[in-house]
């Protein structure tokens, strides 16, 4: 099982867009979720809209550097 990248609390941004592209920009980290089947971390992440979503690492990137 993969060690999760992202920590409770930090801020992350969307490297793909999710399929209901409702929201986008920044998210906080707000639960570790286990890995799947193929062993990648999940997250439940929070946005401006203040609805928490289901994503996987692949998913998401650092903050660092987006504006």
């Amino acid at each position: 099982m993969s060690a999760h990248r992202f920590t409770l609390g930090q801020s992350v941004a969307l490297s793909h867009p999710l399929p209901d592209r409702t929201i986008s920009g920044r998210f906080e980290v707000v639960r570790l979720l286990p890995a799947t089947a193929n062993g990648e971390p999940h997250y439940r992440v929070r946005g401006s809209d203040n609805v928490e979503r289901a994503v996987g690492e692949n998913q998401l990137q650092t903050t660092a550097g987006l504006s």
